[in-house]
């Protein structure tokens, strides 16, 4: 199994489910993390990825970790300081318009949404709102481009999306798309040599329906328009996703590896969870569990069912941590505080 991993963590794009993978393979293997500083969330984000950003860097002595994965925005001189040279990369991608949609809800206090009462409102006139000098522009347009490392303001050509695929496709192993997650599981556990188990997973950071709102097609015309670099890169890497399944493991043999995920999550749902699905933030009874909220999104998460004896209890709670606890639990193991 590979252990040496750089994922680029693109927000809204269902990898906080990623990172919980990422996370609990981390800690059965006993891998080292490259950490924000002081036990954060965030690389710095949104400035470049720096290596010094990483908690227990020097440059003096460089430190290799196994795994970098907390959100940075992308910077591949800086991330090879941090990481061995035979690392694999991989990163997620999802539809631009449902990305848009959600960092609409989630960033709502970001300055380019702030002023605005809906989506439809910011695209009518997004010049009014947008001002690319914000430091929270970036929640706004191409996210996607922004995440990466490059610039979401680029006037838009074909020679500049080509230069961009390229850059991408010569820094990552594979690109995995949210709206096909079970088929991006299974193409993860082919390309890293895992087993089904690492990458069974529970959908994390997801928000309540009722915060959904659904588009008219004037408005995703206008979404794919206003993030046009982004709609590029997706639906090309759309493209290679499937290029690539056909070419490495074939429909067939997809089918039946993502029934036997499903499955497999089926039964662990059966087993884990009081009524076998994602409640509301106000309905989960362990505080602990209880993931974030921001912004104008419910974020569900999960009870565990009573009674479980000890193994399975320490099981079934690792896959339903929401990011930020998991993050700090592994983050205090790695970096024990001090004894006073």
């Amino acid at each position: 199994p590979q252990t040496d991993i750089v994922f680029l963590k693109v927000h809204k794009s269902a990898s906080s489910t990623v990172m919980n993978i990422l996370f609990r393979f981390g800690e059965t293997h006993n891998l080292t993390f490259a950490f924000p500083l002081g036990g954060g969330f965030q690389l710095h984000y949104p400035h470049h990825f720096m290596a010094r950003f990483v908690q227990g860097f020097s440059p003096k002595t460089p430190k290799r970790f196994n795994i970098l994965c907390h959100h940075m925005r992308f910077l591949q001189p800086e991330v090879q300081k941090v990481v061995s040279s035979s690392a694999i990369y991989f990163s997620i991608l999802r539809n631009p318009v449902q990305l848009m949609e959600s960092s609409f809800m989630y960033y709502k206090g970001a300055s380019a949404f702030s002023h605005v009462r809906s989506l439809e409102e910011f695209l009518s006139q997004p010049h009014l709102y947008y001002d690319p000098a914000k430091g929270d522009s970036n929640y706004a347009k191409n996210l996607i481009t922004f995440d990466f490392g490059f610039n979401p303001n680029a006037e838009v050509s074909a020679e500049r999306v080509q230069l961009m695929v390229k850059a991408i496709e010569a820094s990552f192993d594979f690109l995995l798309i949210s709206e096909y997650f079970d088929e991006s599981m299974v193409l993860l556990k082919e390309m890293l040599c895992w087993d089904l188990d690492s990458v069974v997973s529970f959908p994390l950071n997801t928000r309540d329906s009722s915060t959904k709102s659904s588009l008219s097609d004037s408005v995703v015309e206008k979404i794919k328009e206003w993030n046009r670099l982004d709609w590029e890169i997706y639906t090309h890497f759309n493209r290679t996703f499937w290029e690539r399944i056909d070419r490495d493991i074939g429909r067939e043999r997809m089918e039946r590896e993502v029934r036997a995920l499903r499955e497999r999550q089926a039964e662990l749902a059966r087993t884990c969870l009081q009524g076998m699905g994602s409640v509301a933030p106000k309905e989960i009874k362990d505080s602990s569990l209880r993931p974030l909220q921001h912004g104008g999104a419910r974020i569900l998460g999960y009870n565990l069912k009573q009674g479980l004896d000890k193994e399975t209890e320490h099981k079934c709670r690792r896959l339903v941590t929401p990011e930020l606890q998991y993050s700090s639990a592994l983050y205090k193991k790695q970096f024990p505080p001090k004894p006073p």
